[in-house]
């Protein structure tokens, strides 16, 4: 059940609704993306027999009681939540929504007949607190849309790809980098982020800044300056987010040869996944990411948040070739083998399993 028509602008739509979709279709089951509104055809009342609803929805409507109707029906209902919304960090914008529809997200959470989430840690949390049973369904990568990169470059390429909410992660290693690029030739190569220029960006958080338009984003405006200001000696490039369909692409076009995933140890950050791990993987890059859940469980390749550390590691990746080489070999084969649209399809086909089966068009 999408938050609304425009859905397919979100990055969550991509990895908790397009690529699941893909996955259980694969395993034989008919989906249907339908977005909430105030009533549902009865076409969509009638047709599934489970329904899966997720994160929050606009205020004006009532997701709780359309996930009471289809449980009158006899509907499987289940909530998916990929983000801990208890734990938001005040520099996130997602802050305000955490906040202001917590009512409704925990009522979800008390109605579904169980939860879904990619993350062990925000499953220890939902079988504490709410007492429901819990389906471990990872994130994944549909390699249709993810192709290796075209090595089409001479200059290495250090890159990190990541949403509005990673300015302090960045800062972990901004003085990393700027002492690597005093003894190294590389482009440091920044996708996402923001959707515009970065340089414009940064001119419209200061104004916001300066003229306290938006105070409850200011922690959020300051991160951001922050780290661009750290970073204006280094040879740095920006590529803006791009819709989440065209994402796979520009991600491959990015062609990073090593692709960094800096993470503060949050409460917060312990309940994500490591889809930045996959989808670096999936493209041909190696990664390294900071030695913190959710990342130190599944990437093989991490540094501890020191200085010392991500120096001493992104050093290593940088001066051999063959190492890195390497360990990119090994990422991309364990992600192809656990990750992939064909791995996770059967986690997410138990989480929607009613009792006596579910119907499928080409299997037993």
């Amino acid at each position: 059940m999408l938050d609304s028509p425009m859905a397919y602008q979100s990055g969550i739509w991509l990895h908790r609704q397009e690529i699941p979709t893909e996955a259980l279709g694969k395993r034989g089951h008919g989906i249907k993306q339908v977005a909430i509104g105030t009533t549902i055809p009865e076409e969509f009342m009638e047709w599934p027999d489970t329904v899966i609803f997720g994160r929050s929805y606009p205020a004006h409507y009532d997701p709780v009681k359309v996930m009471l109707d289809y449980k009158k029906r006899g509907k499987r209902v289940l909530y998916d939540m990929d983000d801990d919304f208890w734990n938001v960090a005040s520099d996130n914008p997602s802050v305000l929504v955490g906040n202001a529809l917590k009512d409704q997200y925990e009522g979800m959470i008390k109605v579904a007949d169980a939860i879904i989430t990619p993350s062990a840690n925000l499953a220890k949390k939902f079988k504490k607190h709410f007492k429901k049973q819990v389906f471990i369904c990872p994130n994944g990568i549909d390699y249709k849309l993810y192709q290796e990169r075209g090595h089409n470059h001479t200059d290495l390429v250090i890159g990190y790809m990541g949403a509005a909410s990673h300015w302090k992660d960045l800062q972990l290693v901004g003085e990393v980098i700027n002492k690597l690029a005093e003894k190294y030739d590389f482009v440091f190569r920044i996708y996402g982020i923001t959707g515009d220029a970065l340089e414009g960006a940064m001119y419209n958080y200061k104004k916001m800044l300066d003229l306290n338009f938006q105070p409850e984003k200011n922690d959020y405006f300051r991160s951001a300056l922050d780290f661009h200001a750290m970073m204006r000696r280094v040879q740095m490039e920006h590529i803006p987010f791009m819709p989440p369909e065209l994402h796979p692409t520009v991600l491959s076009k990015c062609d990073f040869d090593i692709g960094i995933a800096p993470l503060q140890n949050t409460e917060f950050n312990r309940g994500k996944s490591c889809i930045k791990y996959y989808e670096y993987a999936s493209v041909g890059t190696v990664c390294l990411a900071s030695d913190v859940e959710p990342y130190n469980q599944e990437c093989p390749l991490v540094a501890k948040n020191t200085f010392k550390d991500w120096y001493k590691k992104l050093e290593k990746l940088i001066v051999d070739k063959e190492y890195r080489e390497k360990e990119c070999k090994k990422q991309m084969e364990w992600v192809f083998k656990n990750r992939s649209t064909d791995a996770i399809g059967l986690a997410w086909e138990l989480a929607c399993q009613k009792p006596g089966g579910l119907k499928t068009l080409n299997q037993k």
